[in-house]
């Protein structure tokens, strides 16, 4: 884990108290997070692959995401302590400082936080830390989706990471490599322009693609809307190995 000194040693940081369905919670940021763009690393990056740091901001869709994995209906089921077996996994793209994957690891899943940039990941850790999640169900590593992790999971999530459709082949690539045989993906989107060509380009890539609604109550009673994509393969083998959740 990271520890705040060593953040603080690079940025000013401000945490903020947020809330997502009946779940509090706490998340520590960059206190100015237009300030990298001023950054010397950021600038680099931008040459070499036009990146932008979009990670220390909170945005509302992974807040949304959050609250429909601790309170909706559907959520994956609650692992407790105190099963014999270990956690299922999942995995986090794009996570930014790990808002929606502390809500996974909150049900009782271990996490994989990931994301382009190593800061992202240290804050993601580090933010774990404060919401008392427990360090076994922590794994905080940085991943290019170009050069996805050798593992599967049963669940991977993602908010607001259909920014760019020139990254959305690259995504389902990623998504391909890292989704078990019975696994499901969710991601939250604010109904971005770019986001509206993912479903069927998600279906030429063999996932079956639903799609539901996320609602939202922000400060000062500003409501928000977002999108659910919930991915799935398209076609299953007859006979699977190990435990379907879904």
């Amino acid at each position: 884990m990271t520890n705040r000194l060593t953040l603080q040693s690079r940025y000013p940081l401000r945490k903020h108290e947020l809330t997502a369905g009946t779940h509090h919670l706490e998340i520590v940021a960059p206190a100015d997070p237009d300030s990298l763009l001023d950054d010397p690393t950021v600038e680099a990056r931008y040459k070499k692959d036009q990146y932008l740091p979009y990670w220390p901001v909170i945005w509302p869709s992974s807040l949304m995401l959050a609250e429909h994995i601790l309170d909706g209906e559907d959520s994956p089921p609650l692992w407790l302590a105190n099963n014999s077996t270990a956690p299922p996994r999942a995995i986090e793209l794009g996570c930014g400082l790990g808002i929606a994957g502390i809500a996974a690891a909150k049900r009782g899943w271990h996490v994989t936080f990931t994301d382009y940039d190593e800061e992202a990941i240290a804050f993601a850790a580090y933010n774990a830390s404060c919401n008392n999640i427990p360090a076994h169900l922590v794994e905080a590593r940085p991943m290019d989706w170009r050069w996805p992790m050798q593992a599967q999971f049963e669940w991977i999530i993602a908010s607001d990471v259909l920014y760019e459709r020139r990254l959305h082949p690259i995504l389902l690539a990623a998504m391909d490599r890292l989704m078990a045989p019975t696994g499901v993906c969710w991601i939250s989107d604010p109904r971005r322009n770019s986001a509206a060509d993912f479903p069927p380009t998600a279906v030429e890539h063999g996932f079956h693609v639903a799609t539901s609604v996320l609602k939202w109550t922000g400060p000062a009673g500003v409501n928000s809307d977002a999108d659910l994509l919930i991915l799935r393969r398209a076609r299953r083998p007859a006979v699977v190995s190990g435990v379907a959740y879904w």
